[in-house]
């Protein structure tokens, strides 16, 4: 098949002075206004945009389902969502865009405007007897998926991470097989009951590898393009689980279900909301508007988010040998049901650091703690018999980012709930905004001193911010995601004063790191400020 010219999907260019100079360019060499003046892509910009983008592929007279979902990042956190933890997160305007072209040949064939090459792209393909014959097949292993593809990717990423096509490939084998999904048209042929085949194209701006959730916004306008086409229908919460499934199965260092959720559930704002979650398993409890003067920003170090991925699996490890021993501890004071009801977030930080952070070893050998505390559960991970595991520090830092991210949102909520009779000064509003940048400064130290999942880079841009601090309007900030690079959030306000720093720092960051600092607002329009809850 031959390939159109590969064009970007127009954005809408803000006319509002402020925040707008940040320049975001894309691999396509042409800059986008990232404000909070942006808007979504409607469907039928999306559409036109891509028949215009590979005309000589789509099939004219056949219909296209459209989708875009937006990139996220993470407030305030992150890890704590392994152990039931609260979780702040927001969504960008940045968003990725899926169409989808139904065919009857039995064929799956992807195209990416953002990893194929110009001179021409070679899509992915894949034919309908690699795909579950019947519902209820098992699922092939992630091996067996990405011996199907193409062992020459055109990314210059393909070296150093697994193929960015694998997760969407298993999401069609998690549709195929989903006992309401199955057997609906026009997923599978109505005479042989067969795969029909489709055709699949991408658009994303949202960078990779920078704690985004690049591939997590990919897969999920997939899966919501797919699903307006069948008559059966999904909640919104499998159809999350559907999108973590399909993305954890290829390493990397995992995503959550509240990643799937932020990116699912999203509409336009304003105002900008933080979106609350409970990771027990999944829920959102609340949303939690921006006062006018306030922002938080998204700063992408450019560093890939990639180094952290062994240090982050240890700590999930780790993390999860920690509450069997805290469990244990429980049982042999008497107490046959630890209260924790398998989360290490319903335990105190108070009453862990008395009487249980003692108890817990420093280091312990994989093949050590099998022997005392028997094995993990399957959904903890694999054990490495060798590997000494730091179980005290994993510990502490996943005890202190839930009760940082407690204690943060706590203090968003006092600018932003109005008191009957009373005007809420500008200097409580300030004392607020100062405990909260504290909470996220203290997130970043954790990473940094206790894991070391940060990079000079990330390291010298919270330094230089907080060299202008609460005085010039910037309030703190912290690495965010998994740690190891990515994007840095930043609690700020609207003042002149904090612009200019921003504007500084922007070109000082280009000097003394050889590379561009990207700036984006997070919750504004076309960034979803508000959910839809159901």
């Amino acid at each position: 098949m031959a390939s159109g010219a590969i064009l970007p999907v127009p954005t809408p260019r803000s006319s509002t002075r402020q925040l707008s100079v940040f320049p975001c360019t894309t691999r396509f060499g042409y800059s986008l206004g990232m404000s909070a003046q942006g808007t979504a892509i409607s469907s039928p910009l999306l559409e036109q945009t891509f028949r215009r983008t590979w005309p000589e592929v789509m099939v004219p007279q056949a219909p296209l389902v459209t989708h875009s979902s937006p990139g996220r990042i993470d407030v305030l956190g992150g890890l704590a969502a392994e152990v039931g933890g609260v979780v702040a997160q927001m969504a960008l305007s940045r968003r990725a865009s899926v169409a989808v072209q139904w065919r009857t040949d039995g064929r799956l064939a992807i195209y990416s405007a953002r990893l194929t090459p110009a001179t021409g792209p070679s899509p992915i393909t894949l034919n309908a007897d690699q795909f579950p014959a019947t519902p209820g097949t098992p699922m092939r292993s992630p091996r067996e998926i990405l011996d199907l593809l193409p062992r020459s990717l055109p990314s210059a990423d393909a070296a150093r991470c697994q193929p960015w096509a694998a997760p969407l490939v298993a999401l069609f084998e998690l549709v195929l097989s989903h006992p309401q999904l199955a057997t609906a048209s026009p997923l599978r042929d109505r005479r042989t009951g067969r795969f029909a085949g489709a055709t699949v194209f991408i658009h994303s701006d949202i960078p990779m590898h920078a704690g985004q959730a690049s591939s997590t916004a990919v897969i999920t306008a997939l899966t919501q393009a797919i699903c307006r086409c069948l008559p059966a229908t999904i909640s919104t919460v499998e159809k999350a689980v559907l999108i973590q499934q399909a993305q954890n199965m290829f390493g990397g260092t995992g995503s959550h279900v509240v990643d799937a959720l932020t990116t699912l559930c999203a509409l336009d704002g304003p105002p900008p909301h933080i979106l609350r979650y409970n990771a027990q398993p999944h829920d959102l409890i609340g949303q939690i508007p921006l006062p006018a003067d306030v922002k938080i920003l998204a700063l992408n170090t450019g560093v890939p988010a990639l180094k952290g991925g062994q240090t982050v699996r240890s700590l999930r490890l780790a993390g999860a040998m920690g509450l069997q021993i805290i469990q244990v501890i429980y049982n042999d004071l008497g107490r046959q049901e630890a209260p924790l009801h398998g989360y290490l977030g319903n335990l105190s930080p108070s009453l862990y650091r008395r009487y249980f952070r003692a108890l817990l070893p420093r280091r312990l050998r994989g093949r050590d703690f099998v022997r005392s505390y028997g094995p993990l559960p399957p959904s903890a991970g694999e054990i490495n018999p060798g590997q000494f595991y730091r179980v005290r520090t994993a510990i502490d830092h996943l005890i202190s980012e839930h009760e940082h991210a407690e204690h943060f949102l706590h203090e968003m909520e006092q600018p932003a709930e109005p008191v009957p009779g009373h005007r809420r000064s500008r200097a409580f509003r300030d004392l607020t905004l100062r405990r909260a940048g504290r909470l996220l400064l203290a997130s970043h130290h954790s990473y940094r001193l206790r894991l070391g999942l940060s990079c000079w880079q990330a390291d010298w841009l919270i330094d230089r911010l907080m060299s202008f601090g609460p005085e010039h309007g910037i309030f703190g900030g912290r690495i965010g995601e998994c740690g190891g690079g990515g994007t840095v959030t930043v609690l700020t306000n609207c003042s002149a004063a904090a612009t200019e720093a921003i504007l500084e720092i922007i070109h000082a960051y280009r000097t003394t790191v050889g590379s561009a600092l990207h700036v984006d607002v997070a919750g504004g329009p076309g960034s979803a400020g508000a959910l839809l809850v159901k």
